[in-house]
């Protein structure tokens, strides 16, 4: 599923901290989309938890989180408020869904710098676009290998940008503060969804 150049990028998130921050900025892309199934399934304070523990992940990387005791805590509440698709469901439960697997990757990876699913959680959210592409066009599957989608482009071109960031000269903090300040003035999720 990874384009070239996007595994090409990631092999130069050479530190720790780049490589969860590559990986919030994905879980920011993926928080209207999660937000949106909380709000259709009567689920608020769902939301609001994302929310809440994606800010802890920021607050990290910027150097702001004064403990790291709570960040288990933050862990195990996340996995209760990850959604379980039933047969019930919707579509949405799965953007859903991946977002909640995005930000345990960040999670896990704080509690633990031996762990590293960067290649993997770049994958899964360009799957997460590859999957309503293929709802949206009603196509078996969409394979960007052989079809081209202006979601994915954008898809590719945020990953790639963010790479680009995160290997700016500027110390971690400052690096942080504005891709995150970038990243919240999208007003639409990698689905191109708004909540407007």
């Amino acid at each position: 599923m990874l384009s070239a150049q996007i595994s090409e990028d990631l092999n130069k998130l050479t530190a720790h901290w780049q490589r969860i921050a590559f990986i919030a900025s994905l879980c920011e892309r993926h928080a209207i989309n999660h937000q949106l199934y909380c709000e259709n399934a009567g689920l608020a304070e769902q939301a609001k938890g994302y929310r809440k523990y994606l800010n802890k992940v920021w607050e990290y990387l910027a150097g702001q989180l004064k403990s790291m005791k709570n960040l288990e805590k933050v862990l195990l509440e996340l996995e209760i408020i990850t959604p379980v698709p039933t047969e019930e469901d919707g579509y949405g439960v799965y953007p859903a869904l991946d977002a909640c697997i995005l930000l345990t990757s960040c999670l896990q990876m704080i509690l633990d710098d031996t762990a590293d699913d960067l290649e993997t959680a770049s994958g899964l959210s360009q799957g997460t676009v590859a999957q309503f592409i293929a709802l949206i066009e009603e196509l078996e599957e969409f394979d960007p290998e052989q079809q081209n989608h202006p979601l994915f482009d954008d898809e590719l071109r945020l990953q790639h940008e963010v790479c680009l960031r995160l290997q700016d000269k500027k110390p971690q903090a400052e690096i942080v503060k504005h891709l995150r300040r970038w990243l919240t003035s999208m007003d639409a999720s990698n689905l191109g969804i708004s909540l407007e």
